[in-house]
Parts: C-alpha cells; sequence; structure tokens
C-alpha cells in the first residue's frame, strides 16, 4: 500500500489509475517470472531423470562422443569365413559402448584408414598405398598357425614381407590374440532342457559321423578315423568319403540334421593348435548327438569344456580303445541318454556373436590407444607352430 500512495503522490490528478496500472504490470512480470522459473525446474527434474533412466537401462543409452574423433576402419580383404556371410558386410560398431568408429570393405580407403585390418595368411606381396604414419595394422585370421606358415612361404603372397609391420592380432587363440575371435563358445541354459533322452537314446542305430572336405591334413584325421573304424562303424561324408552334395562348403545348414541320425559325431581338426576349435563343433552343437572332439593341445578339450559335455579323444590309449568305448555308450541306451541329457543343457554361441564382440573391443582400443599401442616384432614368430601345435601321429 506504501507503493500504491508513493506513485500516486508523484503522478498528481490522474495517479490512482497510473498506480494501478504499475501495480498489475509488476504482478504479472512477478508471474511470467515464477512460470519462467518453474518450468526451468521441471526441465531440470526431467533431464536428470532422463540420465538416470539412460544409465540404468542400456536399450536407451548410447554413449556418445561430441568433438570426438571417428576412426575409420577398412577391411583391406575380409576373411574368407566372413565372406561367405550377407550379415557380415553390415556388421558395425552400433552396439557397442564405443560408437565412434566406421567400417568399410572398400580398400581405397585404405589409405585414410586410422586402421587396417589384413586377412593375414593371404597377405598380398604390395598393399598399394603409403601407409600413413601411426596407421594400426590388424593380422586377422581363423586358421591354425599350420596353415599360415605354409602359406608365408609361399612367394604369391607377402606375410614374410610384412611380418615386421602388424600392431594388434585378432584370432581364435585368447593367448595370442589382442582381440579373441573364437569360432564359438559353450554356455549352460538358465533352465533345464527338457526332452525324452531315452527315446533318442534308444533310435541311435548308427555309429559315428564325419563329414570331411580335406583329406590330407597334419593331423592325420583321417588315418584316425580308419583305424577307429575297426572297432565302430564310422561314416565320412564329402571329399573324403562318400559325395554329399547337400549343403555348401562352410556352412552348417539343415543338411546337419542327418547328426541326430547318429550317435556320434566326430568334429575332427585339421591342425591340432592351442585353442583350435572351429566351426565343426560350435555351429552343430544343438544336434541330438554326442561330439567326439580331436583337436587342441593334449587334455585342452577336457579343460576348455564343460566336464562330461564333449569326450575328448586324449583320454583314450588309442583309436581303437575309443571306439570300444564308443561302441559301449552306444549300447548301454541308460548310460547313453544321461551323457545327451548333460550335453543338452549347453548351448553354443554362434561366429556372429564372436564377430560382434571383436569390433567392438576393436573400436575400444582405438579410443584408447594411448594404453594398447604397440608393434609386434615379428608376426611370424608369435605365431608360430611350435609354441601351439603339436605333431600328431594316429
Amino acid at each position: 500500500m506504501n507503493l500504491l500512495r508513493n506513485i500516486r503522490a508523484l503522478s498528481g490528478r490522474n495517479g490512482k489509475q497510473i498506480a494501478l496500472l504499475v501495480l498489475v504490470g509488476f504482478f504479472m512480470t512477478m508471474i511470467v517470472k515464477t512460470s519462467i522459473f518453474k518450468a526451468t525446474i521441471v526441465e531440470i527434474i526431467q533431464s536428470m531423470q532422463t540420465v538416470q533412466r539412460y544409465n540404468n537401462d542400456p536399450v536407451y543409452y548410447t554413449r556418445t562422443y561430441q568433438g570426438r574423433k571417428t576412426y575409420l576402419v577398412t577391411w583391406y580383404e575380409m576373411i574368407s569365413f566372413l565372406q561367405k556371410r550377407p550379415w557380415a558386410r553390415t556388421a558395425d560398431f552400433s552396439q557397442c559402448d564405443y560408437n565412434n568408429c566406421e567400417i568399410t570393405t572398400n580398400r581405397n580407403m585404405a589409405k585414410e584408414s586410422d586402421l587396417v585390418l589384413f586377412q593375414g595368411r593371404w597377405m598380398p606381396k604390395s598393399v598399394g598405398f603409403k601407409r600413413p604414419s601411426g596407421q594400426i595394422w590388424v593380422f586377422v585370421d581363423v586358421e591354425p598357425p599350420t596353415i599360415i606358415e605354409r602359406l608365408s612361404k609361399q612367394k604369391k603372397y607377402g606375410l614374410r614381407k610384412f611380418r615386421r609391420d602388424f600392431n594388434w592380432t585378432m584370432t581364435f587363440d585368447k593367448t595370442l590374440a589382442d582381440i579373441h575371435l573364437p569360432y564359438g563358445e559353450l554356455r549352460k541354459y538358465k533352465k533345464d532342457v527338457v526332452k525324452n533322452y531315452t527315446a533318442i537314446a534308444l533310435n541311435k542305430r548308427k555309429g559315428a559321423l564325419m563329414v570331411v572336405s580335406h583329406c590330407p591334413v597334419d593331423s592325420k584325421r583321417m588315418d584316425y578315423a580308419k583305424k577307429l573304424n575297426e572297432t565302430i562303424d564310422v561314416t565320412v561324408l564329402g571329399s573324403c568319403g562318400t559325395e554329399w552334395d547337400c549343403g555348401r562348403r562352410l556352412f552348417h545348414d539343415d543338411c546337419f540334421s542327418i547328426l541326430n541320425e547318429y550317435a556320434f559325431f566326430l568334429p575332427f581338426e585339421n591342425s591340432l593348435c592351442h585353442q583350435y576349435f572351429t566351426e565343426k563343433l560350435f555351429e552343430n552343437f544343438h544336434y541330438d548327438t554326442l561330439f567326439v572332439t580331436r583337436g587342441g593341445l593334449p587334455y585342452e578339450a577336457s579343460s576348455i569344456f564343460p566336464k562330461g559335455v564333449v569326450i575328448d579323444f586324449d583320454q583314450f590309449e588309442s583309436p581303437q580303445h575309443l571306439g570300444r568305448e564308443l561302441k559301449q555308450m552306444m549300447e548301454d541306451k541308460e548310460g547313453y541318454a544321461k551323457r545327451l541329457e548333460m550335453k543338452s543343457q549347453y548351448y553354443s554361441i554362434n561366429f556372429r556373436e564372436s564377430y560382434q564382440r571383436a569390433l567392438c573391443d576393436l573400436c575400444y582400443r582405438l579410443n584408447h590407444q594411448d594404453i594398447f599401442y604397440k608393434t609386434i616384432p615379428d608376426i611370424l614368430q608369435i605365431l608360430s607352430p611350435k609354441h601351439s601345435c603339436r605333431n600328431m601321429g594316429i
């Protein structure tokens, strides 16, 4: 009221009307300011709630890098195993925590890239561009050291020329890999898988099955299979046995449902090297048959895979001894059913998931080069078979 009297006194004759107008203006200003203040408070609260929601829910939360560099990654030549899989060409970093990387299969972009991925065993004699300072080269391969060493000696490939130019490795062997790229992994289901395992066991009338395309290999797997056949029937399909025109090479599609007819599947590897267990095992693991592994270093299958889930050939003195044991398992229907039930509680992740995880690891490393940058003194020395493979007779 004092404010009203002062305004009226100063305004003279029309002071009352002017005073009222000033007061209305004053209160209107306060209302507007209060509304703005309230709106600002609401926005701040909503923002805080949004940040908290994003941080607690990975579906909503995507890390952004304002002002950070986008790293370009180029496949100079994608590994053969990926080339035949359409999803590989669309795989990117969008699912990764660190997603400020881009990938291309256009090798013309290699000279502008921060990182170049090479299919190591088929490294060209010339890369066709001048390597920029600081560019990272990654040796990528999912074949064993025995094959890599053999190809490195062929004059048409250039791995020996570039053997000291790589910074990181991406392979299946976790102890040698900077970026781990396994063919797969076995994981346990959260709930028990219930089937009529006894009925499945009773229907098993065929012995063991192999599907093989390469015959003379370092592991001498065909020689081993022939001796195994002395005590249990072994069917060999593919280039090394009965012609099999179902499906395509490197793909384990519905053609492999034939595994359900056999008591045992033999995913024997072409080389016996550290942690070398391939898609033959992982992509067929869901079929209702028992797996007999022949790969890795001595007794490695028994240590890598869950106990009792696969049969490790190293546990047996000879192929004939293994064959007799397998035949006994097959005839003991109750025992076979229990083994199959144990195996069926596990599932295999596929190569697609492994590759996606490797890409995320790659982008993470690019963002932390201060920690991970290095130069490998000699890739052929690191991947030498004498360090991680065994010479195997039968």
